[in-house]
């Protein structure tokens, strides 16, 4: 077999990108809404979610700042999200905590992490 020259050889490895990881929404429908005097006042957006785990440094983080970590969700990516909205997933209620958006998935996502406050009924 033929080897192309070493010049030729880097020129086409550095043309080698890592793949993107590819993220999935299967897991349910959200709906962010603003909220006003603590009551949901506007939906803001719909958006299917995927599920993800929250992990033990996430976890003992929010436990010693003695917030509880209920759920943790990723939606396709959305700027224009705040830690003042809520979202509501099955009637249930939850405040956003923290926010993440990561640009390196495959789509762009953003990451809701979520302590749940109520119900909506």
């Amino acid at each position: 077999m033929r080897r192309l020259p070493r010049k030729r050889r880097v020129k086409y490895m550095s043309l080698i990108k890592t793949p993107t990881k590819f993220e999935t929404f299967t897991n349910g429908i959200c709906t962010v809404y603003t909220v006003e005097a603590g009551k949901l006042a506007a939906v803001k957006a719909t958006f299917h979610f995927g599920n993800r785990t929250v992990g033990m440094r996430r976890y003992y983080a929010a436990k010693a700042a003695t917030v509880e970590i209920n759920k943790l969700i990723q939606i396709p990516r959305y700027e224009d999200i705040s830690s003042m909205d809520a979202v509501v997933i099955d009637e249930e209620r939850y405040k956003i905590e923290q926010i993440q958006h990561i640009s390196d998935t495959n789509p762009p996502i953003t990451v809701l992490t979520l302590r749940q406050i109520g119900s909506v009924k």
